[in-house]
């Protein structure tokens, strides 16, 4: 029980102040947002999206400054869970990059990338194409 409400806490505060960011196109001809993501001292992230014939096409980057571990990361678009992963950072490759593709919806989309790792470790980014 004290995990879980840690947890929620810990998810709480990064949605409080969750980056997000407005890109100028979209539609078929490539709309691209990027925002810098919110992580928990000791990584930093990012989030690359971009709309590409009817599809969304996300690149999340994540690096962890010290040690490793495995991280997991929940891909959210439009309030739907669509996909979940996990990655591992070591001691020589302290980053990985997360790429994923979903349907491009009618008017705007909200997508963010939550980031669970080492020891309680969190990040959050969250992107919105205009419609």
């Amino acid at each position: 029980m004290t995990r879980f409400l840690a947890l929620a806490l810990l998810l709480f505060a990064l949605s409080a102040g969750a980056a997000q960011a407005r890109g100028d196109d979209h539609g078929g001809g490539g709309g691209d947002v990027r925002v810098a993501g919110i992580c928990g001292r000791g990584a930093t992230s990012s989030l690359r999206v971009r709309s590409d014939d009817g599809r969304i096409e996300m690149r999340f980057r994540l690096e962890q400054r010290r040690g490793r571990g495995l991280w997991r990361i929940t891909v959210v678009h439009e309030q739907r869970v669509t996909s979940r992963a996990t990655r591992r950072t070591t001691r020589s490759d302290r980053s990985f990059e997360l790429r994923r593709r979903v349907a491009d919806l009618p008017g705007s989309d909200t997508v963010a990338l939550h980031a669970w790792g080492p020891r309680g470790l969190g990040c959050r980014a969250t992107a919105t194409l205009p419609g």
